[in-house]
């Protein structure tokens, strides 16, 4: 079976598990094992195993920025001018709306994810970026694929 997965000890099991934490990261070890059919004691020590190998590297509620009022989400793609790659980073970093942030190949160096309450608040981010080099942005309009495991991890 290709698991696609860089250690070859995984099986259908460990797949499984990662799959239903994944949707539910608070189901307790009794319910786990009963849906992948062993013992909790089973299960918690191959939950521990993938834990272990980094597999797993944590567990977190999803909070809805919109509940809490941040009504709209913006990727920003940014370009450090010469010389400013490291005050672009602190400045990402420093700006409390940017939730996420990654370093990117490409003509652009970083793509943030930002929420803001409106779009005067998007500027606001904007400008806390631009003395450092250019920037593009782009309001998210929906998620019609939300993160999730890859789809071609079949157990």
């Amino acid at each position: 079976m290709d698991l696609r997965l860089p250690h070859s000890d995984f099986d259908g099991i460990d797949l499984t598990i990662l799959q239903e934490l994944s949707a539910d990261a608070r189901i307790s070890f009794a319910e786990l094992a009963r849906r992948i059919g062993l013992s909790a004691p089973s299960t918690a020590e191959r939950v521990k195993r993938l834990e272990d190998l980094g597999v797993i590297t944590g567990y977190c509620a999803t909070i809805a920025p919109a509940a809490l009022g941040y009504g709209l989400e913006i990727l920003i793609r940014a370009r450090p001018l010469p010389g400013e790659m490291q005050n672009m980073v602190q400045a990402l970093r420093d700006t409390p709306q940017i939730t996420q942030c990654d370093r990117i190949s490409g003509e652009d160096c970083f793509i943030a994810r930002a929420h803001v309450r409106d779009v005067a608040e998007m500027e606001t981010v904007i400008d806390r970026l631009i003395p450092f080099g250019a920037t593009n942005s782009s309001v998210v309009q929906s998620q019609p694929v939300p993160p999730r495991l890859r789809q071609d991890l079949k157990s």
